[in-house]
């Protein structure tokens, strides 16, 4: 996600190096736990859904799918979060994280990026605040790949063969390259019980230490009588991307601007103090 630019930040660009979200310092464990409830009470507040369906809303998984915290730099704590249809496809993938404004008080920003295949749009604590123009991703066939299997494990299987046939790096605003990091394991798998369009898939992360810079959708699609497996990049960085395959280059996307109806948007949302310890709950994504 490597910070989007923000219109109330300035500077905010640095490029994460931080240790595992999973060994955070001691006297920093309250502090995350803390903010990671409060980035889930944002998710819970979000309302997606197909444009021309409006009462088709999409499920928010009960568990964040990836946790992250920067205390070196940046300072960031959030949650990655996701919304599936009936089917149990992701609908929508968006990171709801804080960062130091000033003293104790926090900018909590959201970070969005559409996986539907029709334009979508997001309400949010009642007000409308993102609606795409297009769908989400745009598939490519996996070339060189089998058939899909007919078992998930046997899909699972092919999802990891394939997700080690890909590289990603990024490029910074003053031209700096970060190879990203290939997450072992995917951040969603699932399977279509009734498929028309396809199987099941994966969703896989490409992370700059623990901080998701792009999302692989890799998904069995149908094709005539078969189903084959499909990829499609969704980025999750304001830095450039470029995505490769067997070595050779097969996406890429400049430094991402502002665009509230693209199908990847980052905003700040608003600016909060922690509560008194004292009235504190318990609750980690």
């Amino acid at each position: 996600m490597n910070r989007c630019v923000l219109v109330v930040v300035v500077g905010w660009l640095a490029a994460w190096q931080s240790p595992s979200f999973a060994d955070p310092p001691a006297s920093d464990k309250e502090l995350v736990e803390a903010w990671l409830k409060v980035s889930r009470q944002h998710a819970e507040d979000y309302t997606f859904h197909p444009v021309a369906a409006p009462n088709a809303k999409w499920t928010l998984l009960p568990q964040a799918v990836f946790r992250h915290s920067q205390p070196v730099r940046g300072d960031d704590i959030g949650a990655v979060w996701l919304w599936i249809d009936q089917d149990k496809r992701p609908a929508v993938i968006g990171s709801v994280f804080a960062f130091t404004h000033q003293g104790d008080t926090r900018t909590v920003a959201h970070e969005l990026h559409s996986l539907a295949s029709q334009p979508i749009e997001a309400t949010w604590r009642g007000s409308a605040r993102w609606r795409t123009k297009s769908s989400g991703l745009a598939w490519q066939p996996v070339p060189d790949a089998p058939p899909a299997e007919k078992t998930p494990l046997g899909r699972q299987r092919q999802v990891r063969d394939i997700a080690r046939r890909f590289q990603a790096e990024s490029i910074d605003h003053k031209g700096g390259r970060w190879e990203l990091r290939l997450v072992p394991r995917p951040i969603y798998q699932f399977d279509i019980e009734s498929p028309k369009e396809g199987l099941g898939g994966s969703l896989i992360v490409f992370s700059q230490g623990t901080d998701p810079e792009l999302i692989l959708a890799v998904e069995a699609r149908r094709v005539n009588d078969e189903f084959h497996w499909h990829y499609a990049p969704a980025t999750f960085s304001d830095y450039s991307l470029k995505l490769r395959l067997d070595d050779r280059e097969v996406w890429s996307r400049s430094e991402w601007s502002s665009n509230r109806d693209g199908p990847y948007w980052c905003d700040a949302a608003s600016q909060e103090r922690l509560p008194d310890k004292s009235t504190r709950k318990e609750s980690t994504p």
